[in-house]
């Protein structure tokens, strides 16, 4: 990281400060809901429980590792847009919203999932804004991050239209 000084420095060490501890949050949040899809899977296994297998790989990959991607992506890029407001924002649109989502599938809530997804949608579109400006170089990285955020998105949408189906339809 100390490589990436160089290409952008951040308005004041205060503000640096209170970047790195959303970041931090960001790790901490994104690793605790990977073991705690670890759990739901060692639980599922012993004792099946509806959605059980779903909410296992849901918390693992939605709640830890594209949490991770996305919190910890802009550190690779040459501009990274920093700030505690949107880390802030992203932390709680991204948690609220898989949590909701989680809760309205084991519910049977569609409405409920439709609610949180647009909480996650939002917390997409902060990650986005996170990106910063996408200059030469390192203009690639940036497109590819913006990618990867594009795909989230469009399995969202397609999330909410299968959270009105029923299974097997």
């Amino acid at each position: 990281m100390a490589g990436l000084a160089h290409t952008r420095p951040l308005p004041s060490a205060a503000r640096a400060r209170r970047a790195d501890v959303e970041l931090i949050a960001c790790a901490g949040i994104a690793g605790s809901l990977i073991v705690a899809g670890g759990l739901v899977a060692a639980v599922n296994s012993a004792t099946p429980f509806a959605h059980g297998s779903w909410l296992a790989a849901y918390l693992v990959l939605v709640g830890g590792v594209a949490q991770l991607a996305l919190g910890l992506g802009p550190l690779l890029l040459p501009a990274p847009n920093f700030s505690a407001r949107l880390g802030r924002a992203q932390l709680a649109l991204w948690n609220g919203g898989t949590a909701i989502v989680a809760i309205g599938v084991l519910t049977g809530a569609s409405a409920v999932v439709v609610i949180g997804s647009v909480l996650v949608l939002a917390a997409l579109g902060c990650f986005a804004r996170s990106a910063g400006p996408a200059r030469e170089p390192g203009h690639g990285r940036v497109l590819a991050y913006r990618l990867v955020i594009a795909v989230l998105a469009i399995s969202v949408v397609v999330g909410i239209a299968l959270a009105g189906s029923s299974p097997g339809s």
